[in-house]
């Protein structure tokens, strides 16, 4: 009876003496068991081995702690398995949100403007050829 174990690329379980996943196909490397706390759901962080946390990784399953966590669309991942995708993090959910108003009128731009524009003389033509 072999042991079962989570691949570190994508997740899947398999059994801890394959070499490479079945479900990837990358070198089969087990994910360390996460060690608890004392409390039920309560585990050490994998890489800050002192700090306590409650959160895993939605793909690899990792206990990983506020400063390892990068929340995507997908929910929250460890730093490898966002890795090549854009992290949306909270200090910039922040800085976005204390721009205030004003930002986010600087962040339309003048696009909407020129667009009225440009419209509006496309109407002036056409209303001239068949006049008033």
């Amino acid at each position: 009876m072999f042991a079962v174990a989570r691949c570190s690329s994508c997740g899947a379980e398999a059994d801890s003496n394959v070499k490479f996943c079945p479900s990837c196909g990358a070198k089969f490397v087990p994910v360390a068991a996460a060690i608890n706390a004392g409390e039920d759901g309560l585990n050490y962080c994998w890489k800050h081995k002192k700090v306590t946390t409650r959160v895993t990784c939605g793909r690899c399953e990792k206990p990983i702690c506020d400063r390892c966590m990068i929340v995507g669309a997908n929910g929250v991942r460890c730093r490898e398995c966002a890795r090549n995708k854009v992290p949306v993090r909270f200090t910039g959910i922040i800085h976005d949100a204390s721009r205030g108003v004003r930002g986010a009128a600087n962040s339309m731009g003048t696009r909407p403007i020129w667009s009225l524009w440009i419209w509006s003389m496309i109407i002036r033509i056409i209303m001239g050829f068949f006049g008033r």
